[in-house]
């Protein structure tokens, strides 16, 4: 009996510790994306940074696209199906970030892919 609780406990353990360290994964992905944006909009202006607000709310959608592509099958079966939903969902999730920009702010987004 003592057995199966430490089997349990420890089974318990690695779930939870696997699950913490997706999470740290998700959040520091989530980051790396905000800071991205950050440095495109900051490149000859400082002031352009993202909002407490607008950040929050990237930071919602880079979330959604992360667990997206994380939860979504790539068996090679349905990779082509995969590789055309991920392009869909980027697209939609760079117009949603790009939608909650100021004017100005967009103006330095859309340059800095010019350059």
């Amino acid at each position: 009996m003592n057995l199966q609780k430490t089997i349990l406990s420890l089974l318990f353990f690695v779930i939870t510790s696997s699950a913490v360290f997706a999470q740290k994964d998700v959040d520091n992905q989530i980051n790396d994306l905000i800071q991205y944006d950050n440095v495109k909009l900051t490149g000859h202006d400082k002031s352009l940074k993202l909002s407490e607000t607008q950040e929050s709310k990237a930071k919602e959608l880079y979330k959604a696209l992360i667990l997206f592509q994380s939860e979504t099958s790539k068996s090679k079966k349905k990779k082509v199906a995969y590789k055309e939903e991920l392009k869909t969902k980027r697209m939609e999730t760079i117009n949603a970030v790009k939608s909650l920009l100021t004017p100005k702010q967009l103006a330095a987004y859309n340059a800095y892919g010019a350059k």
